[in-house]
């Protein structure tokens, strides 16, 4: 099952050289721990480069974005097997 989502995250992540690795996120009053890292792309939102994770935890996918010129993170979309 597939949910847009557009709301703002708090997310722990590495930033080493110019590789940025999400770890963990909060959203609601629940925290995700990222088991693995899918994938990771980038896109422009007018001029900005913003850059999108796609992450796993144990049972869900996450597409997560991190705005560099506002420090923000966000969670864009959710999917899931639908027996949540």
């Amino acid at each position: 099952m597939y949910e847009k989502i557009n709301e703002p995250v708090h997310v722990l992540a590495s930033f080493v050289g110019r590789k940025i690795t999400p770890h963990a996120f909060t959203w609601g009053r629940k925290r995700y721990t990222v088991k693995r890292l899918n994938l990771v792309h980038t896109n422009r939102v007018g001029r900005e480069l913003v850059f999108f994770f796609s992450v796993s935890d144990s049972s869900n996918t996450f597409v997560l974005s991190f705005s560099p010129s506002a420090l923000a993170w966000k969670l864009e979309d959710l999917y899931t097997d639908g027996s949540n």
